[in-house]
């Protein structure tokens, strides 16, 4: 009796653990030049994380924009930033060009340009191709 909840335990884990194991995982989005969008707003929070999307530790930041709509922007490796010395911060008022994808279901944006008064951060050529 003992090893019948055994083997269902232990099939249920090996179930629930397949797509992990056989490595399925969401589809990145790739840059899409037809859905490119011209945004402006205000940073409200900024993060360096490991990003599918970059596939490395990506910048990212969170665009809260004049309509009061928030949408997270990926932005480039974060190597990318340090080694290039760009920094965007909190409160930093910008515009982006880039290209609005889903991802995991939501709306978000692949950085191509990102403006700062009279700076101009870019991030993508105009294909979409990543400089990084």
């Amino acid at each position: 009796m003992r090893t019948w909840h055994i083997n269902l335990i232990l099939g249920a884990f090996l179930l629930a653990a397949f797509p992990v194991l056989a490595g399925q995982t969401q589809p990145v989005p790739k840059y899409d030049l037809a859905t490119e969008v011209n945004l402006k707003g205000t940073i409200t929070d900024i993060s360096d994380r490991n990003c599918p999307i970059s596939g490395t530790m990506g910048f990212h930041f969170v665009l809260k924009m004049e309509d009061g709509k928030t949408i997270e922007v990926h932005v480039a490796a974060s190597r990318f930033m340090k080694d290039y010395g760009l920094a965007l911060n909190k409160g930093d008022e910008v515009r982006v060009i880039g290209s609005k994808v889903k991802f995991g279901g939501t709306d978000t944006i692949l950085a191509r340009e990102v403006t700062r008064g009279e700076e101009v951060f870019v991030f993508r050529d105009k294909t979409g191709k990543p400089a990084w």
